[in-house]
């Protein structure tokens, strides 16, 4: 009976986990997301260009810090002019996007310490839409 009251979910993707990216790999650190959530293209390229200003100046008088980006675009987001009308098609494609699962590896660093790594994840904590955590290589 409720089921006409239920709402359709477009867009639907795979929420399978895959537990080779929830755990450390290259890195001592790393960036995790606690939530699920997506990132545009143009995001990502401020969030990545801001981090390496943040690494230069955490890692001064020190061995440089190497960073690993694992967050890839795989879906894409299009669009067509407001004043088109309906049954036009699908639109053009105006910018591609990353899902990013829960418990996903988004950064690692290396050469980096304890507090080092706290002041990045400072920096980093305000910057996506989703909660992320700071998780150490054991």
């Amino acid at each position: 009976m409720t089921s006409h009251l239920e709402k359709k979910r477009h867009n639907n993707y795979n929420v399978n986990a895959n537990y080779k990216q929830h755990t450390l790999h290259l890195g001592d650190f790393g960036i995790k997301a606690l939530h699920s959530g997506r990132i545009p293209e143009a995001k990502l390229q401020c969030i990545v260009k801001s981090l390496n200003k943040k690494l230069k100046t955490v890692s001064k008088g020190c061995n440089p810090i190497k960073m690993w980006t694992f967050i890839f675009m795989n879906s894409t987001l299009t669009a067509l002019s407001p004043e088109s009308r309906m049954g036009k098609g699908k639109g053009s494609v105006y910018t591609k996007f990353s899902h990013i699962k829960i418990g996903q590896i988004v950064f690692e660093f290396s050469n980096i310490s304890l507090n080092q790594a706290m002041l990045v994840y400072k920096h980093l904590k305000n910057k996506f839409t989703f909660s992320i955590k700071l998780v150490k290589n054991e």
